[in-house]
């Protein structure tokens, strides 16, 4: 996944992960509108791809092609350390919440399903984690 952002990015990234809206998964399985985390939806593209690097986060906005991603454009930026991020997870679903310090809040989910945990919780982790 990172190979698919690197190209875009300014720095070196470690770590990178594609996700949607919160609650678009559930909205698509059983139809109708469905609120993440019961709070108005991001301004985000939807689904988004989002990666990790030294000092920012990137938001992109993808189309899937197969089993790779074509990156269309840029949708934002954000310093690392000026994000907080509220994690809620399910057996299924990671719901997380990505605030700004300028006060936006990013309501998102990503499947974690077999095997997916391990890569949303290094994508977790990179966020939180100080620079060293």
């Amino acid at each position: 996944m990172v190979d698919a952002v690197q190209p875009y990015c300014d720095e070196p990234i470690i770590a990178a992960i594609t996700c949607s809206h919160a609650g678009a998964t559930q909205s698509a399985v059983f139809g109708g509108s469905v609120s993440g985390f019961g709070k108005k939806p991001s301004s985000l593209p939807s689904p988004v791809f989002l990666a990790v690097g030294l000092d920012t986060v990137y938001a992109f906005k993808y189309v899937p092609k197969g089993f790779k991603f074509k990156i269309k454009s840029e949708a934002a930026r954000w310093r690392r350390d000026s994000l907080r991020l509220q994690v809620e997870k399910t057996k299924t679903m990671a719901k997380f919440v990505m605030s700004t310090a300028s006060g936006e809040s990013h309501h998102l989910e990503v499947p974690i399903l077999m095997g997916a945990e391990a890569l949303a919780d290094m994508f977790f982790n990179a966020i939180t984690s100080s620079r060293d």
